[in-house]
């Protein structure tokens, strides 16, 4: 995928992981585990109740929470993307 861009986003009850659709139709399931352990701004998302209000933002090419045009906080395409590449090697 050239630049990823996302179609929909549904966060998965219980996990801290979001089922992903790609504007080319493709799915993905994408644990944000670590990136919200990771970084400060992210870790508001541990919050079930917060995670779960996730919606695409910026036109796709994030996801977000908060507002769809100027969310409190997102997460880019590109690298929600690579976290789902790095997953299904690492499945594999």
């Amino acid at each position: 995928m050239d630049q990823p861009r996302v179609a929909a986003v549904e966060a998965l009850t219980g996990t801290l992981s979001v089922a992903v659709t790609w504007i080319d139709g493709t799915r993905d399931v994408v644990d944000l585990s670590e990136p919200i352990r990771r970084f400060t701004m992210l870790r508001p998302l541990a919050d079930p109740a917060l995670f779960a209000k996730v919606k695409v933002a910026a036109w796709g090419w994030a996801i977000g929470w908060g507002d769809a045009e100027d969310p409190d906080i997102d997460y880019p395409a590109d690298r929600l993307w690579q976290h789902a590449q790095d997953q299904r090697c690492a499945a594999a």
